[in-house]
């Protein structure tokens, strides 16, 4: 039972996506906790569908290149909107750029650009639509370098502000901001869970 110096009921805000925890988020765990539901971070209690994305993917290791490349054009076409908004557009952006097909997206041309600007199931920017288009050859290219995606971004510099300078210098619409997102969405560095979120103690891939 919640006891009476706690809140009673779950509240009906809004909260911020992937972000650090709040007084209020540590309020509405405590209610959660006393129902006996499991802790996770506040933002992916409110929806189904950001439940698996945190449960599953978030901070978790990409399997392969496609992967990491797949992650890296959610955070760019993230950059300004609401995390909520692409992921529940997640379905149509794999349809509509191949499932994420690296060398695909590479060889887009004006057609494929077109045919994204009339798709109502994705982001319809034409700046960010060419820089999918621009990252994904940039990834070919250290493909090509590297031997792989991975074996670049496991090698970029230890600290977390390197990373970002590396990211935002290499890639089309990465900025700051971008960049730190990609790297927790990928597990290169240690998500901002919160404190009693069952995924809190998760070390980063990089270092397991």
């Amino acid at each position: 039972m919640v006891s009476s110096s706690m809140p009673s009921e779950i509240s009906r805000r809004r909260v911020p996506l992937r972000k650090l925890v709040a007084a209020e988020d540590i309020r509405d765990a405590q209610v959660r906790e006393a129902l006996g539901q499991i802790g996770r971070c506040e933002w992916a209690q409110r929806h189904d569908g950001l439940t698996k994305y945190h449960d599953d993917i978030w901070g978790e290791r990409p399997s392969d290149d496609r992967e990491f490349f797949e992650r890296l054009m959610l955070e760019v076409f993230h950059a300004g909107l609401s995390w909520t908004l692409i992921w529940n557009k997640y379905e149509g952006f794999r349809r509509a750029y191949d499932d994420f097909d690296i060398k695909k997206v590479a060889a887009y041309g004006s057609k494929d650009v077109d045919r994204l600007m009339h798709d109502p199931n994705v982001v319809r920017s034409e700046k960010k639509i060419a820089a999918a288009i621009k990252n994904a050859q940039r990834v070919q290219e250290i493909q090509d370098r590297d031997g792989s995606f991975e074996s670049f971004l496991v090698g970029l510099p230890e600290s977390k502000d390197s990373k970002v300078k590396v990211l935002s210098s290499t890639f089309a619409f990465v900025g700051p901001g971008t960049a730190r997102g990609y790297l927790s969405a990928t597990g290169l560095e240690i998500p901002p869970h919160h404190p009693y979120c069952f995924k809190a103690d998760n070390p980063s891939w990089t270092v397991v």
